[in-house]
């Protein structure tokens, strides 16, 4: 593979940036079995950790919070505790929603850890999306009046273990209140659900501020360097 193919493997605006460089030293000092593996190693970290952080983990973090919290209000709004098949109308869908956000969402939490992830870190974001996948497909066949059990408590365990995991990593990495979030939210998540519900909504929520105020402190910093 030439020089040039493998600049094209980085993203766009790293190749905008240091393509040009980058290229001009391969053809300088040629391409070894140790420079191939460098550079596919360093064109999954680019994709990884761009320079522009994307708005996505934001837009997931802000949903996946919207929707727990619509979840917590119709279960409380109940006239009496919700039992199947009533739960199927009253939040089941609300909760879904949730779920499919939280994958994003946790994946963005864990891009925040950089290059120093570490083994819990990178432990904690595939306990996460592992559960909480499993938690959607259990939740997605309740849906279809398949019994809502053990399967879906199991699988919500396994995302919340995940969760915590990764909130001890972001700890580790001075990201204190993000960490500690993190860890309410996991604890929520295990909690009756009477008290557990409204808890793990509150988490996320105040999770989804924490995201919001890095993107919009990372925009302005980006901005103050093009202004520079």
């Amino acid at each position: 593979m030439s020089a040039e193919r493998y600049v094209r493997l980085y993203p766009r605006a790293w190749r905008e940036r240091y393509g040009d460089e980058l290229e001009a030293v391969l053809e300088t000092a040629g391409i070894g079995a140790r420079s191939r593996i460098d550079l596919l190693r360093g064109a999954v970290d680019a994709h990884l950790h761009p320079d522009t952080p994307s708005p996505l983990p934001v837009v997931a973090a802000l949903s996946a919070s919207a929707f727990a919290v619509a979840h917590a209000i119709a279960l409380g709004t109940e006239p009496v505790p919700t039992e199947w098949p009533g739960y199927l109308e009253a939040a089941l869908p609300l909760i879904i929603a949730s779920v499919l956000a939280l994958i994003p969402a946790v994946i963005g939490l864990w891009l925040k850890l950089g290059d120093a992830d570490g083994a819990l870190g990178r432990f904690g974001v595939i306990l996460a999306v592992v559960g909480y996948g499993a938690w959607l497909v259990a939740l997605l066949a309740a849906a279809t009046r398949v019994a809502y059990g053990p399967l879906t408590a199991a699988a919500a365990t396994v995302a919340m273990v995940g969760t915590a995991a990764l909130g001890v990593a972001l700890v580790g990495r001075s990201r204190l209140l993000l960490g500690a979030l993190l860890g309410a939210a996991a604890l929520a998540g295990v909690a009756p659900p009477a008290l557990g519900w409204p808890a793990f909504a509150a988490a996320w929520t105040a999770v989804a501020v924490v995201v919001v105020a890095d993107f919009v402190a990372a925009s302005d910093g980006r901005g103050g360097q093009r202004v520079a």
